[in-house]
């Protein structure tokens, strides 16, 4: 028998199977039985370390575990509206679906929303510290587990609306079964590319609509409310949530008000994003160009935190604060794990970029949760709760390194199709480079012919990379705050240009307003003595590109740009709430300009070279508040 004839034996098999079986599993109480008390995060079609899939009816129905390795793409969501529209009817169906699921059911969206956050219940039976449950959550924020915990958090959302979606198309026309089981076999979560800068466009329009049209499996059209729009509370259970959240019955983006019947503003999502976007695409540069893996989780969480402010709302002064924001509240944002995939996407493409970096161990500093002691050493082995593994224990970073074993991977991610690893590696390596802006040749090709600018500083394509370096303190400050970088104007009525915002986002352990420098929190005598700076780095020189632009700055030399930022750059620390916090804050704060020298190569698919030695321009801060005091 041919190898055609095989493959289409058992796709056919597959689909017959899928039909007379129904979806995987048809009800939470199914759930419930199949876990046996105890809940596990296989992914969807997942296999074990020999290829073989875990679970006994897919490996009959579904076609991508026949042959290991080889799994089905979590796709831009733009993409799966454009191009796949049964799988984009079978999601939108499938998300409202879940949205609908009884709220004390495990399994259903508010449950598995409140395992990153609020209402800092204990998941499943995992255990946490005994003293923080209740007053924590289990997401790890501001320490170099998040990459890693979210990987499986994201692929048990997915597996549990993989059943929502395997119920709908089971439930086609016995003439569309087929077709439909198909696209339900190879559904996996969309993932929304926020970091693209302008070439990524504006926020999908329908991110924002309350309605949204749909096809069921039947043929049948119509318009459902939207499930990106909000999520609505079926019950505000008391208890769960604290402060105006216990009567806001919707979530809500840059709210109107703080009231319970405060109104999105959807416009302000548009705006902020767009407003945001240079910034965004220019720290992505920064967090690719890590060397390596601690380094690059710290640096992404910037860019991520930053996406946090513009869909909920509430960094800016004078706004109000939507769920998104508040880390505590922010998983029941809807466009949350759209965002969050593709954070774990950024995370995958570093991993293939740079197969040979691994997690090492490194020491909590202000970044522990309900099951993470401060001042705890962690690495790759260290338990990712509440997340059981099929085979026992819990997932760690080096279990699910490799995004394969969770059944996934994404459109740019399968090595497959590649002969040899070098050629996989140069796709990805093009794939940054032209997607995130680190190849370069937009900012630079044909910028010697502007008039009075020399942005390129040697023919072979040389330059000065500008970023600011930036290190705090974070027992002397609020666990959320954002410094506010600018360009001031040449007059007192020029609007200043924001050029970035350095973002530490951490739920809140119910810290009240202050007026001052927080007392030192009484943490344990180990965790104090190996307590390390909060670091971060924000690239400036697009914004130095276009002042060169703008005919204001002649070049990107040291004798040009050290007199222009001592003169322009300006900082402001604000509290999570918008509200600028005193100066006397800034004494926990050191920021410093760091120059680098790069090159762009000629291969336009190659990212640029950017020297691993910096030096340091102390002139350009010494003596203002929060910069270079030596």
């Amino acid at each position: 028998m041919s190898i055609t004839r095989i493959l289409r034996s058992v796709l056919c098999y597959s689909l017959v199977s899928l039909a007379i079986c129904g979806p995987y599993i048809r009800s939470s109480s199914a759930l419930q039985k199949r876990q046996s008390g105890e809940d596990v995060v296989s992914g969807v079609g997942t296999r074990d370390e020999n290829g073989i899939c875990n679970d006994r009816r897919l490996r009959i129905i579904d076609l991508a575990n026949t042959f290991p390795g080889n799994v089905y793409s979590r796709r831009e969501v733009r993409d799966l509206k454009d191009n796949f529209p049964d799988q984009w009817n079978l999601y939108l169906l499938g998300l409202d679906s879940l949205q609908k699921v009884d709220q004390y059911d495990p399994y259903s969206y508010y449950s598995l929303a409140g395992i990153h956050g609020r209402p800092y219940k204990t998941w499943g039976n995992a255990p946490g510290l005994e003293y923080k449950i209740g007053t924590e959550g289990y997401c790890p924020h501001g320490n170099r587990l998040f990459v890693g915990w979210h990987r499986p958090y994201l692929a048990f959302f997915e597996e549990m609306l993989q059943h929502h979606v395997n119920s709908l198309a089971s439930g086609a026309p016995e003439d569309q079964i087929e077709r439909f089981t198909a696209a339900a076999a190879s559904f996996r979560m969309p993932y929304w590319d926020w970091a693209q800068g302008e070439k990524g466009g504006p926020v999908p329009d329908f991110f924002t609509t309350p309605t949204i049209p749909v096809t069921w499996p039947n043929g049948a059209q119509e318009d459902i409310t939207n499930p990106f729009f909000s999520y609505r509370f079926h019950d505000l259970i008391p208890g769960d949530f604290d402060s105006k959240w216990v009567n806001i019955s919707a979530t809500v983006r840059w709210p109107n008000s703080n009231e319970p019947n405060a109104e999105s503003q959807q416009e302000k999502v548009k705006e902020s994003f767009i407003s945001q976007q240079g910034n965004i695409i220019g720290q992505m540069g920064v967090t690719f160009r890590s060397s390596n893996f601690g380094r690059f989780a710290d640096q992404l969480e910037q860019p991520h935190g930053w996406m946090h402010g513009v869909i909920g709302g509430g960094w800016e002064a004078g706004a109000f604060q939507g769920h998104m924001w508040p880390l505590e509240y922010s998983a029941f944002e809807p466009l949350f794990m759209l965002h969050h995939t593709n954070v774990d996407r950024i995370f995958a493409l570093y991993q293939a970029a740079h197969p040979d970096r691994r997690m090492e161990p490194f020491t909590l500093s202000g970044g522990s949760n309900v099951f993470l002691e401060e001042g705890q050493t962690v690495d790759e082995n260290t338990e990712l709760l509440p997340f059981r593994r099929p085979s026992g224990g819990f997932w760690t970073v080096k279990e699910c390194w490799d995004q394969k074993v969770l059944g996934y991977t994404y459109p740019e991610l399968q090595p497959w199709n590649f002969a040899t690893d070098e050629e996989y590696r140069a796709s990805v390596e093009a794939v940054i480079a032209n997607l995130y802006g680190a190849s370069g040749t937009e900012e630079f090709v044909g910028r010697q012919a502007v008039p009075g600018g020399f942005a390129l500083t040697n023919p072979v394509g040389t330059f000065t990379e500008w970023t600011i370096e930036m290190q705090a303190s974070l027992r002397q400050l609020p666990s959320n705050f954002m410094l506010r970088f600018s360009f001031i104007g040449d007059f007192s009525s020029d609007p200043s240009i924001d050029v970035g915002r350095w973002v530490r986002l951490m739920p809140s352990r119910g810290e009240s307003k202050m007026v001052g420098p927080r007392k030192k929190r009484q943490i344990p005598k180990r965790a104090s003595t190996l307590e390390k700076p909060f670091e971060g780095t924000i690239t400036l020189t697009s914004h130095l590109l276009a002042q060169i632009r703008a005919g204001k700055l002649n070049s990107l030399r040291a004798e040009d740009v050290e007199p222009y930022l001592r003169d322009k750059l300006t900082w402001k620390l604000y509290s999570a709430d918008g509200e600028l916090l005193p100066n006397s804050y800034l004494n926990a704060m050191s920021i410093e300009i760091h120059s680098t020298n790069a090159q762009i190569l000629e291969d336009i698919n190659k990212p640029i070279q950017y020297n691993e030695s910096t030096t340091a321009h102390p002139w350009v801060t010494r003596g203002k508040l929060g910069g270079v005091q030596t």
